[in-house]
């Protein structure tokens, strides 16, 4: 695709240089994911999405007193505007934010960076 701009003058200066250095960016993030999914493998349940079992990014809880990622409550209110535990009635604006919680994962989260950081010091 490089080549394929450069040859029909597709891109040029700062926009040609951005997009040469597509690749490197985008494989640095692949493995920063797959570095986070490996660090999340062993998340205690409570950072656990009740709904997904998935990771919390961004926790929140429900009036039903449910802890849920925002982004799944948001996607379930969207379309059914009621808690998915009690059946009642709810908007996005019942729903307040976990901040206990939400620091408690990114402490563990930061622990266990600085322990795989650690680890690859020790490594190499």
């Amino acid at each position: 695709a490089v080549k394929t701009c450069q040859r029909l003058n597709l891109l040029t200066g700062e926009s040609m240089t951005a997009f040469e250095s597509l690749p490197a960016l985008v494989e640095q993030a692949s493995r920063e994911v797959a570095e986070d999914e490996a660090l999340l493998s062993d998340a205690p349940d409570e950072f656990l999405d009740e709904i997904l079992s998935t990771f919390m990014k961004d926790p929140v809880i429900l009036p039903s007193g449910h802890y849920v990622d925002r982004s799944t409550i948001t996607q379930h209110l969207l379309n059914d505007p009621i808690d998915p535990f009690n059946r009642e009635e709810m908007t996005i604006e019942d729903v307040k934010p976990a901040i206990e919680l939400k620091a408690k994962i990114d402490q563990w989260l930061e622990e266990k960076r600085a322990a795989q950081r650690q680890s690859s010091n020790n490594n190499n």
